[in-house]
């Protein structure tokens, strides 16, 4: 193989680079417009094929040799190389692709012995899918050396590679790239390995890559047939939005009533009237009711619930009657009796226990005032609440008083004098009372019509310091019960 000296390939090198700039500064020019029509996500099955320049760092501890160890000692490489190749990629998915690579790197020695350098590669490569597409590279190949003997001879090395990059899709056809890479070679020694870094820039020509039309709106509608096109539309109505012919805010396609004005609240139709009253539903409050406009659509309310709408009710917050136009019915005398069911409505009732519901004045009969107050002849046991034989007969003329009159009603209350200790004495008159009760009751006297109470000696009648006094003291007392 003929060495090509460094100053040629230098040379060679700017040959070659000179005119692809500005044909890629013109080609990047020229259609940075074109990819914003692209959506990389949904690619697939496309190529990239391209070329790329750049920096190789090769180690001391380099292994491009004869054989496995150098005779006459290592050959050192400049510290930088160029780094030149050809590249060619199939992506089946957009962020999924399989590349092969082909690269020379002229470099010399530090004593100024021309050697080439070369690698041929492949390498899986995953990117995110976008125009600004950031990559990761795995893979592996040979990496080799080719020279005359005095500077390095010939030499072939497997080798591991990975690195990170960046994409820009400039257009559907054209993208620029910026590759990172470390190359994992043998070493020197036997069975080590070295590092080498890569520093590439590159452009490729993608073939396969779909592109839309422009859309400016991003409504689907291509700018071409769209009649709204900076506006986002409907493909139907040409890209434009739907027309809202009757002008009720609400557009066509939601409008069960294109062509007349209606209200959001009924898919731009009318307002109907579901009861027929007059008062349509979007102010009737009863709207399944048939009631009145001044109601708010609703029938006439009752406040009081008499049955009487208020609109007829000339007391609506009392509950009254119909034939008193929702009022209570009257009461003249002011008795509490209403005048349907007072005998004497000019007349006062004479609250007193005794026919108090005719609403007539009246007295107590005799018959009545004999049984009301102490009652004397109603004997007890000494300290017991069993009543004696001889009080048998006045208990049974009080009996025959009540037979006669039915609405009557008595308070019966126990009383004694304050000897001995009071809560004694209080139950006892409460039982006494009980035992008197008990005695009406058994002549078929009402229970509900007899009230019991136990005063014991809180309320004399006579001094308790005489033994006349505390016989008074110990006695039975009738009251007629006023409602």
């Amino acid at each position: 193989m003929k060495i090509v000296g460094h100053d040629d390939e230098r040379n060679s090198m700017r040959r070659l680079l000179i005119p692809t700039v500005p044909l890629l500064v013109l080609t990047l020019l020229s259609s940075a417009a074109d990819a914003q029509k692209l959506e990389m996500s949904k690619q697939k099955n496309f190529w990239e094929i391209g070329a790329y320049g750049g920096l190789l760092f090769p180690p001391d501890t380099h292994e491009f040799y004869e054989v496995d160890w150098p005779p006459l000692g290592t050959r050192k490489l400049k510290t930088v190389a160029a780094d030149l190749g050809l590249r060619v990629a199939y992506y089946p998915w957009s962020f999924l692709g399989a590349e092969v690579e082909g690269g020379l790197m002229p470099t010399t020695t530090e004593e100024g012995k021309s050697t080439m350098l070369f690698t041929v590669r492949g390498h899986v490569l995953a990117q995110y899918p976008a125009r600004f597409a950031p990559f990761l590279v795995v893979g592996g190949g040979l990496f080799g050396a080719n020279s005359d003997d005095p500077a390095l001879g010939s030499d072939i090395d497997s080798a591991f590679h990975w690195g990170l990059g960046l994409k820009w899709y400039a257009n559907p056809n054209l993208l620029v790239r910026l590759d990172g890479r470390h190359i994992v070679a043998p070493r020197i020694e036997p069975g080590g390995l070295t590092s080498h870094f890569e520093v590439l820039l590159g452009i490729s020509w993608v073939i396969g890559l779909e592109t839309k039309p422009e859309d400016r709106d991003t409504d689907g509608v291509p700018d071409d047939k769209d009649k709204c096109p900076d506006e986002v539309g409907m493909p139907q109505f040409d890209g434009c939005m739907p027309p809202d012919t009757d002008k009720d805010g609400l557009n066509d396609l939601e409008d069960k009533c294109p062509k007349v004005a209606g209200m959001k609240d009924y898919q731009g139709c009318p307002p109907p009237d579901t009861d027929g009253d007059g008062v349509t539903d979007d102010k009737d409050k009863c709207p399944k009711v048939k009631g009145e406009a001044k109601w708010n659509g609703c029938l006439a309310p009752d406040t009081d619930g008499d049955g009487v709408t208020d609109d007829k009710d000339k007391c609506p917050k009392v509950k009254g009657e119909a034939k008193w136009n929702g009022c209570l019915p009257p009461d003249k005398d002011k008795d509490g009796i209403i005048d349907p069911k007072d005998k004497c409505p000019d007349k006062p009732e004479t609250k007193n226990g005794y026919q108090d519901e005719d609403g007539c004045p009246d007295t107590l009969p005799k018959k009545i005032k004999r049984f009301t107050g102490a009652i004397k002849g109603i004997y007890f046991a000494t300290g017991r609440a069993k009543i004696r034989r001889r009080s048998y007969r006045l208990l049974d003329r009080a009996a025959k008083v009540l037979t006669s009159f039915k609405a009557l009603r008595l308070e019966i209350s126990g009383h004694t004098d304050d000897r001995g200790k009071a809560a004694f004495n209080l139950e006892l008159s409460r039982k006494r009372a009980q035992a008197v009760k008990d005695y009406l009751v058994k002549k078929g006297i009402a229970a509900d019509r007899l009230l019991v109470k136990g005063m014991g000696s809180q309320s004399p009648i006579a001094s308790n310091k005489s033994r006349r006094g505390r016989a008074k003291n110990r006695r039975i007392e009738f009251k007629v019960i006023v409602n």
